[in-house]
């Protein structure tokens, strides 16, 4: 009995990497850019987050993200920890960033080097987020959030106009709405403000990373060259109807030839692929379960406990 749950979890780990496919990334490319898959905010362990920098990686990989910004709370040191390990796999594109987190607002800077403080005000905050040469985005621009941005808007690179609060009750969740995030990007633009539209998945756990994408039109692969296409406002997003939202040439460029990847929905890759991989699926859960139960340590003298 007590090498059973051994057994068990070989068996799930043997089959789980049998049956772990990656979905192939195709060059793409439209308008003379290369078309690169994003998700810009995606929280670790290392405060709120399911995976470790690591495990977000593989993840960004088998979700079919060509690029994926590492943003943890007030910190950068994940960011580089997964950037390390994707060069070293031959992985996504990682690009180092901080959710500067603060009461009054969240403020996503991407191509960071050193980590932000969150103690100053908006405007303060994105000059320093220049200085490294990175890009500032407004997180979930709920209405909450409205006033500490304002003095900022004209200097913000991006927002977050879709996020997966778009898939929640329209009445919005502990105030956060998607029609305040598509106001918010609307009505700056309206204003004659540039603001580049992010589509971002806000990453903590489970399957949704890469839900909400952004589909940015960059000169290479690299994390230099994202951020300069963020910065000059070569991206698209699409809403929940279908609707794409950025450059009006880029959005041309799509329309006329449509991505591959939009006629077809994503593997989130919680589905078994045959019965093979259900049972070990099965077999790594049962044996996983049975070194917590049955895996103490018995006493030095022998008795059991």
């Amino acid at each position: 009995m007590s090498r059973a749950p051994f057994v068990l979890l070989a068996v799930g780990l043997v089959l789980g990497a049998a049956y772990d496919r990656l979905p192939t990334r195709p060059v793409v490319t439209r308008a003379g850019y290369r078309v690169l898959a994003g998700d810009f905010h995606a929280h670790t362990r290392f405060s709120d987050g399911f995976l470790g920098p690591w495990d977000l990686v593989l993840h960004a990989r088998r979700r079919g993200l060509d690029v994926v910004g590492v943003t943890e709370h007030n910190q950068v040191f994940p960011g580089k920890l997964a950037r390390a390990f994707s060069r070293a796999i031959g992985g996504p594109t990682v690009v180092v960033g901080e959710e500067i987190t603060f009461k009054e607002f969240h403020l996503i800077a991407l191509g960071l080097d050193r980590r932000i403080a969150p103690d100053a005000d908006v405007p303060t905050l994105v000059d320093r987020v220049h200085a490294q040469g990175g890009v500032a985005i407004a997180a979930h621009p709920a209405k909450q959030f409205w006033n500490a941005y304002e003095a900022a808007r004209p200097r913000l690179d991006g927002t977050e106009l879709m996020h997966p609060v778009a898939y929640a009750d329209p009445a919005g969740n502990r105030g956060f709405r998607w029609a305040d995030m598509r106001e918010f990007y609307v009505r700056a633009h309206a204003e004659g403000m540039r603001m580049t539209p992010i589509g971002s998945s806000d990453y903590h756990g489970f399957s949704p990373l890469g839900l909400c994408r952004t589909y940015v039109f960059a000169t290479r692969d690299d994390d230099a060259a994202v951020v300069d296409a963020i910065r000059e406002g070569r991206t698209v997003v699409y809403d929940l109807s279908g609707k794409a939202w950025g450059r009006p040439d880029l959005v041309a460029a799509l329309e006329k030839e449509p991505l591959p990847e939009r006629s077809t929905p994503v593997d989130d890759g919680y589905r078994a692929h045959g019965l093979l991989d259900a049972v070990g699926r099965i077999c790594g859960l049962l044996g996983a379960l049975g070194l917590v139960v049955f895996g103490r340590k018995r006493p030095v003298d022998g008795s059991t406990a």
